[in-house]
């Protein structure tokens, strides 16, 4: 079982166990993808620490379509994780981060889910699926001894954060924040406080999501207050 998930009896018990599972056990597709020559130029890209060509590549990402995007994460997640898991440089490990969260559309799929875009080939399943997978992956990034690792998961956490609400999952919200502040107990220096600051993130996205509901609920009721 996924070795930062602790889990313990509580309500947060199936939504914690589904990321673990996610980050594990993922959807697989059975195409062959025309993006494996473009995936080892990424993957050379990421091990140059060169800050240029990892840049370039996240901006070569960013000009795909969310489709391209949600297959390649698909086909080469595992090989990200290797190359995260494989190297010292902390530089590597960073660009690792920041390139996965970049593959998983999230609210942008979400919103041409809600949009009814024909164009987009993916369910709201499968936009779970694959947040719930980055999510696992940033879990385990957290506790990265290089701080830099940390900073640019802690703002790709923020992100996951905004798709779980954009998707009216305040409980998995609810779970990382206490999973969070469970890892947090258990680490100290600036990972304590990194660990602190990104549950404060989701506790925000709660109390945001809190927040919308009310204003709704009176704007849907304005006549009867």
């Amino acid at each position: 079982m996924y070795r930062h998930l602790k889990l313990s009896a509580s309500p947060s018990i199936r939504t914690l166990l589904m990321i673990s599972l996610q980050y594990y056990i993922r959807t697989m597709t059975d195409q062959n993808p025309p993006l494996d020559q473009q995936w080892e130029e990424f993957a050379d890209a990421l091990q140059s620490s060169d800050s240029d060509q990892v840049n370039g590549v996240i901006d070569d990402i960013k000009d795909m379509d969310l489709n391209e995007r949600m297959v390649l994460f698909n086909t080469h997640f595992d090989d990200l994780v290797a190359i995260y898991r494989e190297h010292d440089d902390g530089y590597v490990r960073q660009a690792v981060v920041r390139v996965t969260e970049q593959l998983v559309p999230g609210i942008p799929a979400v919103v041409a889910l809600d949009a009814g875009e024909p164009s987009l080939d993916a369910n709201v399943d499968e936009v779970r699926t694959q947040t719930d997978t980055l999510c696992g992956f940033l879990l385990e990034t957290m506790t990265d001894d290089d701080g830099r690792v940390r900073q640019s998961a802690i703002r790709a956490l923020q992100d996951v954060f905004r798709t779980y609400d954009s998707l009216e999952d305040e409980e998995t919200i609810q779970a990382l924040a206490q999973e969070l502040e469970r890892m947090a107990a258990d680490a100290s220096g600036k990972k304590r406080e990194h660990l602190l600051e990104v549950k404060e993130h989701a506790t925000h996205t709660l109390q945001s999501s809190l927040g919308r509901i009310v204003r709704d609920f009176q704007t849907e009721h304005d006549e009867f207050l």
